[in-house]
């Protein structure tokens, strides 16, 4: 009696787990399929005062980081991108980060402590509907100069083919 048990609460955790399992990865695919070829223009408060739109922003290349301060995941990848802006900056590179802080404030601070020497806009829906409303952070979009989106990192980013990325849209 006690086997039949453990046998029926082995299959209702191999059903939740698959159940989640395939939930995950459908959450995850579609994502995917929500982010548009292009990435049309948008206005948005810049933290430090202002307002710009990303047609001012882009540069021969441009990186669209979604970010928050209490991110973990967003606060790891700051080195690599910083990394990224000094070695592929001067080639045309632009870094223009999307927080997702509820308040202005707080998106300010966290870009002074941090250091962040790139363009940081505060979120609206019409920047996230640019970017396909992706309900996840970190997101990481490489664009090249028309516009196009080349390369999609949903989570931290690939450092290796983002590089590679930044790369063939800026000359070696």
């Amino acid at each position: 009696m006690r086997s039949s048990t453990y046998k029926i609460w082995a299959w209702v955790g191999a059903i939740v787990f698959f159940a989640f399992a395939f939930y995950a990865f459908e959450s995850h695919s579609r994502h995917k399929l929500n982010f548009p070829a292009t990435v049309k223009n948008f206005t948005a408060d810049n933290v430090t005062g202002g307002t710009s739109d990303y047609a001012s922003e882009k540069g021969t290349a441009t990186l669209i980081v979604l970010t928050a301060s209490w991110c973990p995941a967003c606060r790891a990848e700051l080195p690599i991108l910083k990394q990224f802006h000094e070695e592929f900056g001067p080639k045309g590179l632009k870094i223009v980060m999307i927080d997702e802080d509820d308040s202005k404030k707080v998106a300010r601070k966290f870009k002074k402590s941090m250091g962040i020497p790139w363009t940081m806009l505060h979120w609206n829906y019409d920047a996230l509907r640019a970017l396909g409303n992706p309900g996840v952070i970190p997101v990481s979009f490489v664009v090249d100069k028309d516009d196009k989106i080349q390369h999609v990192d949903v989570g931290t980013l690939n450092e290796l083919k983002v590089r590679q990325e930044l790369k063939r849209l800026l000359g070696k």
